[in-house]
């Protein structure tokens, strides 16, 4: 008996090696970037303890993968609320300089999803999921500005049903300067996974985020 990969699954494989080797890339160039720019310390975010109100949609990931993008649109599920295993989360926030902040994240919800690499490990029901990530939010506006958009790229790791994984989250967000220094954040990010245990999901979040000090 002879193994061999298809065509298309060793595309597939390769593609997302190449990605992921690109994320790393971008996000090195982009600390070294936040940690070497000059700027006036009055500029940088102070360091900030928020919440977040969180939702994880494993299912339309794992649509786009065997049914194609073609079907997600006109299924128009991507966008139900059931699909939005809800959870919260607790942030801290610093800047490093006007246009950059360092983020870190601990996370919690239910959710049920079945993991990549151990077939018959599938849920039988919703189990609680914790995650911890560490993000840079590279902002194209300053904290002075009302609202300030924003890309963000990270490192995480989750803890499921005893399953160790980990993974990349990268997306954009919206930043609402509402009151002295107190942040409204949405938040939309593509988690990646790096390990077998994680599984593809799409992560979106409501937050805010308040100074500790001044």
């Amino acid at each position: 008996f002879k193994f061999q990969l298809s065509p298309t699954i060793f595309v597939v494989l390769k593609t997302q090696l190449f990605m992921k080797r690109i994320l790393f890339v971008v996000f090195a160039m982009a600390l070294f970037q936040a940690g070497f720019a000059q700027s006036k310390p009055s500029n940088k975010k102070s360091r900030q303890l928020g919440i977040q109100f969180t939702g994880h949609d494993f299912e339309t990931p794992a649509d786009l993968k065997s049914k194609g993008m073609s079907f997600v649109l006109s299924d128009k599920q991507w966008s139900s609320i059931d699909r939005k295993r809800v959870g919260m989360a607790i942030t801290f926030t610093e800047g490093l300089n006007e246009k950059f902040d360092f983020n870190a994240r601990l996370g919690m919800s239910d959710v049920s999803y079945t993991l990549t690499n151990k077939p018959y490990a599938s849920s039988t029901g919703s189990k609680t999921y914790f995650e911890l990530d560490a993000n840079l939010f590279m902002k194209l506006l300053t904290d002075e500005h009302f609202v300030s958009p924003f890309l963000s790229l990270g490192v995480g790791g989750s803890v499921w049903k005893g399953y160790h994984a980990a993974y990349i989250p990268a997306g954009v967000g919206l930043q609402f300067n509402v009151f002295d220094e107190t942040f409204l954040v949405l938040q939309s990010q593509y988690r990646m996974p790096v390990t077998g245990n994680a599984a593809n999901n799409l992560f979106f979040s409501v937050g805010v985020s308040a100074v500790l000090d001044k």
